[in-house]
């Protein structure tokens, strides 16, 4: 026996399966990347001028210092140090005592041939960067972790730093290296401020990068694998995917657009 639906019937089947699409897309939303705890997410996409600005809600802009010069970047614009004065100064200390955090940036290095080459860090707590040619390091008062990092100069390769009470660990193209695993209350504090490239990370100045940057970001939050993974496709990506009044302010797509 054929079985006719009414239109009526139609119409409320219809209107339940639009409804549980709206959901899940809705849900798929509360899976991505929360962006509410960022600190600063440098893009470095302005392509001109003596500022970069942090696109996070907390509103913490840097200043460039002997002008870096503007590149073309993984995503947009990118900033290129010169290893001997150049690096970006945020003012601010952005990671004092903080019982997690992560760090994450996009970086392109020259030849590293020295040790204790920053990338981004308020020296004393927390110092991130090549440790040596071969080794990108996040080190705090309270834990330290390691990554080797074996390639050639002038490729584009994704770093991260994840930082808790109970672990550190550094991420190279979303993989992380080996857990270094410890008990602690926090990961101190700094006189100085947080800097990019140079002007102080590993010491109380100097510490000269050579190469690209782009797309750095601090969080006050311990991302996981797939939060690292995500970020690497791009923040532009991200903000396709959550809605701006929860996350970051509608004026980021805004300006991301213009570049």
């Amino acid at each position: 026996m054929k079985t006719v639906l009414n239109k009526p019937i139609l119409f409320f089947l219809t209107l339940i399966t639009l409804t549980t699409i709206f959901v899940l897309s809705g849900q798929a939303k509360v899976s991505e990347v929360d962006l509410s705890s960022a600190v600063g997410i440098w893009l470095f996409d302005e392509g001109a001028g003596n500022a970069t600005a942090d696109l996070s809600e907390k509103g913490n802009h840097a200043t460039l210092v002997k002008n870096p010069k503007w590149v073309a970047g993984k995503f947009g614009k990118a900033l290129e140090f010169n290893g001997k004065d150049t690096c970006v100064q945020t003012g601010k200390k952005l990671l004092d005592a903080r019982e997690e955090f992560t760090i994450v940036a996009w970086i392109k290095p020259g030849k590293i041939t020295a040790n204790r080459v920053g990338l981004l860090g308020q020296n004393d707590s927390p110092e991130f960067g090549f440790i040596d040619p071969n080794t990108v390091n996040l080190w705090t008062p309270a834990n330290s972790a390691s990554v080797t990092y074996s390639h050639p100069p002038g490729e584009w390769h994704h770093i991260a730093a994840v930082a808790t009470t109970k672990f550190a660990r550094v991420y190279l193209d979303g993989k992380g290296g080996t857990e270094a695993r410890k008990d602690i209350k926090n990961h101190g504090s700094s006189d100085f401020n947080v800097n990019i490239g140079g002007c102080g990370i590993w010491d109380g100045a100097g510490n000269w990068f050579t190469g690209a940057m782009d797309e750095v970001a601090i969080f006050h939050s311990a991302l996981d694998d797939g939060d690292i993974r995500k970020i690497m496709n791009g923040f532009a990506s991200l903000m396709t995917a959550v809605d701006p009044k929860d996350k970051l302010p509608l004026a980021w797509g805004k300006i991301k657009q213009r570049h």
